[in-house]
């Protein structure tokens, strides 16, 4: 028994174990990309509307195709309904001379039919025309590239909300690099100052300064981690993951930025690259067309119609069927609008306020995309401009911090000179690769402003 329950301890114990242990997924920054293209929910969602808009073109189409339905009914007259006739007998037996016609009832009751019927019919129908059909079909199928354009419009949000959070994952990646690299430098020369310390050869006031220093960066790190994670998970989230997994992130941001390409800042913006644009310029197709569809709708309508029929009646249950009565017929149906209290014309008058309002729409895009455009370059030069500031501010302060470093070993130089120096080169470091990361971001929003984002 004791076998027993340690077996099965054993493997839920390892089935617990294998659970836990899931591959950790590698992304390059185009990897993410595309991978978020697949699995993130929002697009996902976009594509299945793609999906919806087609089906609701299949669903107008169908009403333009040949309608065909079944009926079937069975009747029990528990009591035929009765039918009061006039008494067409009357005056002839008056005029005959008959004895007691003057008494006779004006009206004869009557029953018509049988206790049991059935009857069963299939009816068909085709519309022959009907332009506000026409017009509906050609809206719905415009209704289906507007959906394609926000899917598109989606997948380019999809890539710049990656891309920053991947650049920010790395940024601070990086950054926690930087000062697990300071504070083990720090941590070998705080044990040799400690060393010194005890020898007598260095006051206390620099061994304190270095355990300051130590513990500062130190702090520093644990917060940029958690910055750390949480940034990766929000990555997660935009790829489409489950925040939970765990993820590697091949790029590195500095060989990234040696091999960025360069972005022609000089083009002039191209408005029907932008989807937002796209949009409007759809908007004003669809609301065109409804227009005609309500125009269309002073048109007449033409149906073809046609149903076959079969009845059969008795006077006990077990008489249905035994005899068929048919009844077939075809015709056309003409439906000629003449006057609907001016509920057309006013439909009308709204598809065209709508269509001024999307113009307007129009041209303030216009003017967006204009002010978009020339922000994102200035702010693109100007970034490229301060990295360059950054990058000489960094090799200067890695000059500085190696000279004072130097004469601190040849017993010249003094601590303190030494902690300024690498708090100057922690800084510039820091300062630099902020920069790069809103170079890179200043290239992305530059891109999308152009519209050079598929």
């Amino acid at each position: 028994m004791k076998r027993t329950i340690y077996l099965l301890v054993c493997t839920l114990l390892s089935v617990q174990l294998f659970a836990q242990e899931k591959p950790i997924q590698s992304f390059s920054l185009k990897q993410a990309v595309e991978f978020a293209k697949k699995n993130n929910y929002a697009l996902k969602n976009n594509q299945l509307d793609v999906l919806a808009a087609q089906k609701k073109v299949k669903e107008i189409l169908s009403s333009g195709l040949p309608q065909v339905s079944a009926t079937g009914n069975f009747i029990n007259n528990t009591t035929i309904a009765t039918q009061v006739l006039p008494n067409f007998l009357k005056p002839t037996f008056v005029q005959l001379g008959m004895p007691g016609a003057n008494e006779l009832s004006d009206f004869i009751p009557a029953q018509f039919g049988q206790k049991f019927s059935a009857t069963g019919s299939i009816s068909a129908s085709q519309l022959l025309f009907d332009g506000g059909f026409l017009m509906g079909v050609k809206a719905a199928k415009e209704y289906v590239a507007l959906a394609e354009i926000n899917v598109n419009r989606g997948n380019i949000e999809t890539e710049v909300n990656v891309s920053k959070a991947y650049y920010a994952v790395l940024l601070l990646q990086t950054n926690v690099k930087l000062l697990t690299t300071n504070l083990e430098t720090l941590t070998k020369a705080k044990g040799d100052m400690e060393k010194l310390y005890k020898a007598g050869l260095v006051e206390k006031t620099d061994f304190d300064r270095i355990t300051l220093q130590q513990s500062t960066i130190d702090v520093t790190r644990s917060k940029i981690a958690d910055q750390q994670r949480i940034a990766s998970m929000i990555l997660k989230l935009q790829l489409g993951m489950n925040v939970n997994d765990s993820i590697l992130l091949t790029d590195d941001l500095q060989k990234m930025f040696t091999s960025v390409q360069t972005v022609a800042v000089e083009s002039k913006a191209d408005y029907n690259k932008r989807t937002e644009y796209q949009l409007l310029n759809q908007s004003i197709k669809l609301n065109t067309l409804d227009k005609k569809r309500y125009q269309y709708g002073y048109a007449p309508s033409l149906v073809a119609i046609a149903a076959t029929q079969r009845n059969t009646f008795g006077s006990n249950f077990s008489d249905l069927g035994n005899t068929w009565f048919p009844g077939t017929y075809w015709g056309l149906n003409l439906s000629i609008p003449i006057f609907d209290g001016l509920r057309k014309s006013a439909q009308i008058q709204q598809s065209k306020i709508n269509i001024t309002k999307a113009e307007n729409d129009k041209k303030t895009m216009e003017n967006v995309i204009e002010q978009q455009v020339l922000q994102s370059k200035l702010t693109f030069l100007r970034t490229g401009e301060q990295l360059a500031i950054q990058e000489k501010n960094m090799t200067l302060a890695q000059d500085i911090y190696d000279r004072v470093q130097l004469k601190y070993k040849n017993g010249v130089g003094s601590s303190l000179e030494l902690t300024i120096s690498q708090n100057d080169l922690e800084t510039a470091r820091t300062n630099y690769l902020s920069t790069v990361y809103d170079y890179f971001v200043a290239q992305l929003e530059l891109r999308k402003a152009m519209g050079d984002i598929k």
